[in-house]
């Protein structure tokens, strides 16, 4: 999952939908196309129009997903194009990345990953028993065990370094204090800036995962979760769509740290995608500050980012989601501290693209997102994914990725 949020929040009482969504703050009864407020019905979906131009995201103290050329028109050139054909070859791949909480989470526990596809779940197989592409794996970081600076990699608490590739030897003289080997952990890690050992300060390990024989061109969803497959007292439970590994996507260049691309180098092919996970902490609080006791007995909620083409993040975009939860949200374009930004509800998405919905019905839900590009309101993307009880679903739009 490509959704990065913050330390505190992700959804808030901002924005309402349309359906059986929660009107905050107004009581108009609708209108006649069944959306409340100032929503109009866009492509099947009730939303609010947009109001600025949709923007790329330049890179910053945003490392992922954004533009390094700083280009604000978004890449549109994929929507509405006939589906792209792929080559065979490779037909699997070993899909591998890091494990990746959200925003400031630290926690080394046990996670869980799944990989199902897309088109068994909106058949109806409950997620609970349809069958897995690759059997399960689990994963976690034991700093006093790490040996392999490959298999982890150091998150710096500043966030325009980022995630970056740990060099525990070359801090020796004195040793930087990171917790690994036997090491004082003051909460530093080491890397190498410029030919030297450099030891900063860090926000969290991330462990390496990997996964042998996932099958490309084909849509996929990762769920995230406890040590036994199922929500515990550290991890809630994730489910994200619109995975889809190309066959013939962009290449990894052997960068280790890069996500989303091919990486043929080695001895057989690998796909690099960091998966996210979120923590109960986040799951339950969340819904608590917003006025909501908790996530609904028997509901879901839906979050996600929106992408152009070229598989970066658009600012300023509606989003819609029908059925509707019962809160709708963008947020505040810090991707440390990220959090709910009720200013947003005209102008939409933040910089880091991001939208959720909260406390919304189980089954099939579809997103719809909407900008203004070239001053005319364009479709920006559409996906229809499931909502599972107690689950976020998050659901990316864009990244030039096919439907299921």
């Amino acid at each position: 999952m490509r959704l990065t949020v913050g330390k505190s929040l992700f959804f808030s009482v901002a924005l309402a939908a349309c359906g059986n969504n929660a009107v905050v703050g107004t009581d108009d009864g609708g209108t006649s196309t069944g959306c409340h407020g100032n929503q109009e019905m866009f492509q099947g979906v009730c939303l609010t129009p947009p109001t600025l131009p949709a923007a790329r995201t330049p890179c910053s103290d945003i490392t992922e997903y954004c533009d390094p050329a700083a280009v604000a028109a978004p890449s549109i050139a994929c929507l509405g194009a006939p589906p792209k054909m792929h080559p065979a070859t490779p037909a699997t791949v070993t899909l591998t990345g890091f494990v990746h909480p959200f925003a400031s989470g630290k926690s080394n526990s046990t996670v869980t990953i799944q990989v199902f596809k897309a088109a068994d779940l909106l058949a109806g197989m409950p997620i609970a028993s349809a069958p897995t592409v690759v059997p399960p794996i689990t994963v976690s970081f034991d700093p006093g065990k790490a040996k392999d600076p490959t298999q982890f990699r150091a998150c710096d608490l500043d966030p325009k370094v980022g995630c970056v590739a740990t060099t525990p030897a070359a801090c020796t003289v004195p040793v930087c204090p990171d917790g690994l080997n036997g090491n004082a952990d003051q909460g530093k890690y080491c890397h190498t800036v410029g030919g030297t050992g450099q030891c900063d300060d860090r926000l969290r390990w991330e462990p390496r995962y990997s996964i042998p024989n996932v099958p490309t061109n084909t849509q996929l969803v990762i769920r995230t979760s406890g040590a036994n497959a199922m929500a515990d007292q550290v991890w809630a439970v994730m489910a994200a769509w619109n995975v889809f590994l190309a066959s013939d996507d962009k290449s990894c260049g052997g960068n280790a740290q890069a996500t989303d691309c091919l990486e043929t180098s080695g001895a057989t092919p690998a796909y690099q995608l960091n998966v996210n996970v979120l923590s109960q902490a986040d799951y339950f609080n969340i819904p608590n500050t917003i006025g909501i006791n908790g996530i609904g007995a028997g509901l879901g909620a839906v979050a996600g980012e929106i992408h152009d083409c070229d598989n970066v993040r658009v600012g300023n975009v509606q989003v819609g989601v029908q059925p509707a939860g019962d809160r709708l949200t963008y947020f505040n374009g810090n991707p440390y501290m990220t959090v709910p930004d009720q200013s947003r509800a005209s102008s939409g998405t933040d910089r880091l693209g991001l939208y959720a919905s909260l406390n919304v019905s189980p089954g099939k839900v579809t997103v719809e997102a909407d900008g203004l590009v070239g001053g005319k309101e364009t479709p920006m993307g559409s996906f229809t994914g499931m909502v599972f009880p107690g689950t976020v679903s998050v659901i990316n739009i864009g990244g030039n990725k096919p439907a299921p």
